[in-house]
């Protein structure tokens, strides 16, 4: 007999046991909770319907405490029709006197600002009970049904590239790097950084960025390390280099992020700097053809760089002459009178009929009108596009008024010799002997 006594206790133990470990109360109090719209744009405020459905089999859904995102901001919630009241006490809104019957649903208006921050997914909560006050013990609260909720909310925050105030490409020399410095290659480092719809800074950001050339006038190709992976929100480009003159801007891209273009930075061939009040010089050849150029340095002249390129802006070519280079060469600079002396191979010298230092004419261009060499005209050429001719060229007469031809010679060793004046002034000519 003790021992039929000791199976029954065994077997009403194992049966409590499994009674405490099965989910029956949670299975039998469901509700579910579902937030739309689903996915927004950061930055705003914007209205959110918040359903919730009593999903039991007997017992009334009362009241809920649903809790905002906390990057969220509640600035308003609207009561539901009928009885039921919609309080905001923080970032959590009491919903009282539901009285919501199994199989019914309420829904409560509830109006957030979203931060302003790149695609982010935010979570919602909410408890819920069966008394309408939000009174009772933890045993009185309904149980969540995920299968059924949909708590999340998408934040797109119209995140962009921006290319550093105070690291934009500036000049640079071909074949150099570009730096945020003119023409100073050891200068800091272009930046690209990823900021938020409010134009802050994304600190967090680790985005792969790319740049390449943007809209440009010059032929050259962009070569350097050109993807970069942002750190703390900023990518930085150091070795980036364009390998024919011109100018530039760059564009930086990245999956998800609007694009940025950068400002407009020059590429050249030969760039001097220049101390204020101090002549400055500097030479390229073109072909055959060298021009030492000389910047002068006359009291309350200004600094800057002496700058020369062959091959862009307007092509030049005078009528009835045999041009001696194939592509203008242009000057660009300080406001200074400019002397420019152009010499020219005596091969190239020998190989024309009439090689004499006489027949040497200067062929000029600029975006003012000058006087030209008696019996030649001006030519005029709209580059912008508003019928108004803005660039000039033609041959130069002797001196005088600049700009002019000053000399014309051989050498003893039968190279032929042009000099020219350009008068001061912030636009510059271009020459083609």
């Amino acid at each position: 007999m003790p021992a039929r006594r000791l199976l029954v206790l065994v077997a009403a133990a194992t049966l409590g046991l499994t009674v405490t470990v099965a989910p029956a109360n949670a299975a039998t109090k469901p509700f579910s909770m579902v937030v739309s719209p689903t996915a927004v744009p950061g930055g705003q405020s914007t209205t959110f319907s918040v359903t919730l459905k009593n999903l039991t089999s007997q017992q009334q859904l009362g009241s809920a405490n649903i809790t905002v995102p906390s990057a969220f901001t509640a600035v308003g919630v609207a009561d539901p029709p009928g009885a039921a009241t919609a309080t905001a006490n923080g970032n959590v809104v009491q919903l009282r006197n539901a009285g919501l019957a199994p199989g019914g649903s309420i829904v409560v208006s509830v109006t957030a600002t979203v931060p302003t921050t790149c695609t982010a997914t935010y979570a919602w909560s909410v408890v819920a009970k069966q008394a309408n006050d939000f009174n009772g013990a933890p045993g009185n609260d309904l149980t969540l049904d995920p299968a059924t909720s949909s708590l999340t909310t998408s934040v797109a925050g119209g995140c962009a590239l921006r290319f550093v105030a105070g690291r934009q490409p500036a000049a640079s020399r071909v074949n150099q790097t570009i730096s945020a410095l003119d023409y100073q290659p050891g200068g800091p480092s272009v930046q690209v950084e990823v900021i938020d719809g409010a134009g802050h800074r994304v600190t967090t950001s680790t985005a792969s960025i790319t740049v390449a050339l943007g809209p440009s006038t010059g032929a050259g190709t962009l070569h350097g390390t050109l993807t970069v992976s942002a750190s703390a929100g900023v990518a930085s480009f150091a070795s980036l280099s364009i390998d024919a003159p011109g100018t530039y801007t760059l564009r930086a891209t990245s999956g998800g992020l609007s694009a940025a273009t950068s400002s407009t930075f020059r590429v050249d061939q030969v760039a001097t700097a220049c101390i204020e009040d101090v002549t400055c010089s500097a030479s390229i050849a073109n072909g055959s053809t060298t021009f030492d150029v000389t910047a002068l340095g006359n009291a309350g002249t200004d600094a800057g760089f002496l700058v020369l390129d062959n091959g862009i802006g307007v092509a030049i070519d005078c009528s009835g002459y045999t041009e001696l280079t194939t592509t203008p060469t242009v000057i660009e600079g300080p406001d200074r009178a400019k002397t420019v002396t152009s010499t020219i191979d005596k091969s190239v010298m020998n190989a024309q009929p009439n090689n004499g230092a006489s027949s040497l004419q200067m062929c000029f261009g600029a975006p003012y009108t000058f006087a030209t060499r008696p019996g030649s005209t001006l030519t005029g050429v709209d580059t912008n596009g508003d019928s108004v001719d803005d660039f000039f060229y033609g041959l130069l007469p002797d001196c005088g008024t600049a700009p002019c031809v000053s000399s014309r010679k051989k050498t003893n060793a039968g190279d032929g010799v042009i000099v020219t004046r350009a008068p001061a002034g912030t636009q510059d000519p271009a020459y083609r002997p």
